[in-house]
């Protein structure tokens, strides 16, 4: 599962008579929008995608490629499949986002706080409230304290927003104090999958009462703010997707290139998987072994003289060989350039 301020992902590897939605709902996810579902070589070139960025508010976003590392290592997946999947779409994500100039984008959080202080009155005097002490709100407590007067960081575990706020020099509450900080505060990131349950439509309504303006970046995903407090503040909120992104300065060919490059990388990636291929790649590892084992056992039998050392030396030779002599028809097969019955025939023996 990925999980970021902008996405709720769920990759897998499933039994091919089982589809997404039944696997869906055998996790007790029934009561979600239809999602959005991407099988077979589409869901490859969509993770690449996401891994390079390109699927973000912000074109290039430096901070995905982490989440998605993190979400796969955290993950325990098992599945060749998908661990195959997951170190290509890495190596993907680095190099499209090298190869189209995506690597200095910003971050959602630079962007949040740009859209909060470019409406402040006097941001040097103003005090900014971010709730959450996730990956969002640590970019966005650390781009505006050279920016603002105070920053209050709010979060469900008081100890993980007490560190955030000591490397910022800012204050940490937990997030029965929302309600005091509010009242105090110019401006608001929300980055927390806090649903309204924080910022509810009463709260919000007492504190748009006071003379004090205000506005609200909310960049959590699900919104840190429902339909309700949305209407309240009305043009004094903005969401991840009214942010101006960085994709508006990249030109739209660049995108469509990379995104090709995408679907391309996983056509490749799907192709060198092809079940004949797998096989026979198999097949012809396997009796290469077998006659490697064959004639290694006959030659030492011969060579009973040698030491223990020189024997290692002997085996080791004669597995690199081996590797060597396999290498080419591997990525051949990997690549369908090679026929995989022709592959096989290569090792053929007659039964005695």
């Amino acid at each position: 599962m990925l999980a970021t301020c902008h996405r709720i992902e769920i990759y897998g590897v499933l039994p091919e008579l089982l589809s997404p939605l039944e696997y869906l709902s055998g996790l007790g996810a029934v009561d979600l929008p239809p999602p959005e579902i991407h099988t077979g070589p589409a869901a490859l070139a969509h993770l690449f995608a996401v891994a390079a960025g390109l699927d973000s508010a912000v074109a290039g976003e430096p901070q995905i490629l982490a989440q998605v590392r993190h979400a796969y290592r955290g993950s325990g997946a098992s599945h060749p499949l998908l661990v195959a999947a997951f170190a290509r779409a890495l190596y993907a994500g680095r190099t499209i986002r090298a190869a189209y100039g995506l690597a200095s984008a910003r971050s959602v959080g630079s962007l949040a706080v740009d859209a909060i202080v470019s409406r402040l009155g006097d941001a040097e005097r103003a005090t900014v409230l971010v709730i959450g002490a996730g990956e969002m709100g640590k970019l966005a407590v650390r781009a505006l304290g050279r920016r603002v007067a105070r920053v209050v960081v709010a979060n469900r575990d008081v100890g993980r927003a007490t560190a955030l706020a000591e490397a910022y020099d800012a204050e940490a509450i937990p997030l029965a104090g929302v309600p005091d900080a509010l009242a105090r505060a110019d401006g608001v990131v929300s980055a927390a999958d806090t649903r309204g349950a924080v910022l509810s439509a009463d709260l919000l309504a007492a504190r748009l009462r006071l003379p004090r303006s205000l506005v609200v970046v909310d960049v959590a995903m699900p919104r840190g703010i429902d339909g309700a407090g949305r209407a309240l503040l009305g043009d004094r909120y903005t969401s991840v997707d009214d942010l101006p992104g960085a994709s508006a300065r990249v030109p739209g060919e660049t995108l469509r290139a990379a995104r090709e490059r995408c679907e391309a990388e996983a056509a490749r990636f799907w192709s060198e998987r092809a079940p004949q291929h797998i096989d026979a790649i198999r097949t012809l590892r396997a009796s290469a072994e077998r006659v490697r084992a064959e004639k290694l056992s006959r030659a030492l039998h011969r060579l009973s003289h040698l030491s223990e050392r020189d024997r290692r030396v002997v085996e080791a030779l004669a597995t690199t060989i081996t590797n060597a002599l396999l290498h080419e028809p591997t990525v051949a097969l990997r690549e369908q350039r090679a026929d995989p019955r022709a592959a096989r025939a290569l090792f053929e023996r007659s039964e005695p």
